[in-house]
């Protein structure tokens, strides 16, 4: 597949080692604002480096374009992706509401090609293998889950503007919480949520009604002490507990020799050796994207679960600018 990049900020350089990586995947061009930064990052790879995405789409034979963009870009330049034949690979969220989803989709089925989404910590392995357990009713019937997002220190730039990113804390780093917690705990039916300033939060608490009867929360903030990162989860079920310590945690944090993944069954912790990083889960998700486009296959992440995981995040901002809980009809514009 030949791939071109589209922005090289923190994430697109972890997409860009991804691409190298994959066995599927030429790297074929790049594009970027800032061009010196461009020429920098691929060097050595000699692919041709632009600052204008419809002139690289004109010019190059492109088979796939990974989009690493502020969010708001994410339908603009998708669609003229798909407009000139390529398939697209949306880092996450898909993109700022369902209806820009809508017409990604759409606009995909229209030109024959696919729509994959980056949710990367569904990929990351302690995520893995306690949705395997939870399958394979070793925890019995679950539930509650948790899901916590502790954040020293606020993210800055585009991250700031709700403009670009759509929102606040939750749908950028938040969103992370929202597809895994659909992950493990499958469609979720309502949602109500409280924030401190709704689509500019610093903060949030959403609460979960899960399709299956289990409830889940998610409390997330950036007011926690300088350089704290805690992204924890936990899942209680009638026959046990599964905790998984943290993602970027062990990226952003200090967590030394802390086990990932620790279980409670038959009245027993013990800890489970799926051991991952945060960047190498980043790297599978790409390269199960794209190898599975190659191969001619749907995505493992495509547009039904980027949408769903957007959706949910729009109840959560409706739920707490009215006060009200927010039923999921699962309807597509």
């Amino acid at each position: 597949m030949k791939v071109a990049l589209c922005g090289l900020g923190e994430i697109g350089h972890v997409h860009l080692d991804a691409i190298r990586d994959c066995a599927a995947a030429e790297l074929v061009a790049v594009s970027d604002l800032d061009e010196h930064l461009a020429e920098r990052a691929v060097a050595e790879d000699r692919a041709p480096v632009y600052d204008d995405i419809d002139q690289m789409l004109s010019e190059q034979e492109i088979d796939l374009l990974d989009i690493c963009l502020p969010h708001n870009l994410h339908l603009p330049v998708a669609l003229d992706a798909i407009g000139a034949g390529c398939h697209v690979l949306l880092e996450k969220p898909m993109a700022i509401d369902p209806a820009s989803c809508d017409r990604i989709t759409a606009a995909a089925r229209s030109k024959g090609v696919r729509v994959a989404v980056s949710h990367n910590q569904a990929f990351f392995r302690p995520h893995v293998r306690l949705h395997e357990m939870i399958e394979a009713g070793e925890l019995g019937e679950v539930h509650s889950l948790y899901a916590r997002l502790w954040i020293g220190g606020k993210y800055r730039g585009w991250r700031e503007d709700p403009d670009q990113s759509g929102g606040g804390l939750l749908i950028d780093a938040g969103v992370h919480r929202i597809y895994t917690m659909l992950m493990l705990g499958g469609p979720v039916s309502t949602v109500s949520a409280v924030m401190d300033s709704p689509r500019f939060e610093d903060s949030f608490v959403v609460t979960l009604g899960f399709a299956s009867g289990g409830t889940g929360v998610i409390q997330g903030a950036y007011h926690g002490p300088e350089g704290v990162f805690d992204d924890r989860i936990e899942v209680f079920g009638s026959k046990g507990v599964g905790q998984v310590t943290g993602c970027e945690a062990f990226f952003e944090g200090d967590l030394r020799d802390v086990p990932q993944l620790r279980y409670r069954l038959d009245g027993e912790w013990r800890d489970d050796p799926a051991t991952d990083t945060w960047d190498a889960s980043v790297a599978r998700s790409v390269d199960s994207l794209i190898t599975a486009i190659a191969a001619g296959d749907d995505p493992p992440v495509g547009p039904a679960e980027g949408r769903a995981a957007v959706e949910l995040i729009q109840a959560a901002y409706r739920s707490a600018e009215t006060g009200a809980v927010v039923t999921l009809t699962g309807e597509r514009s």
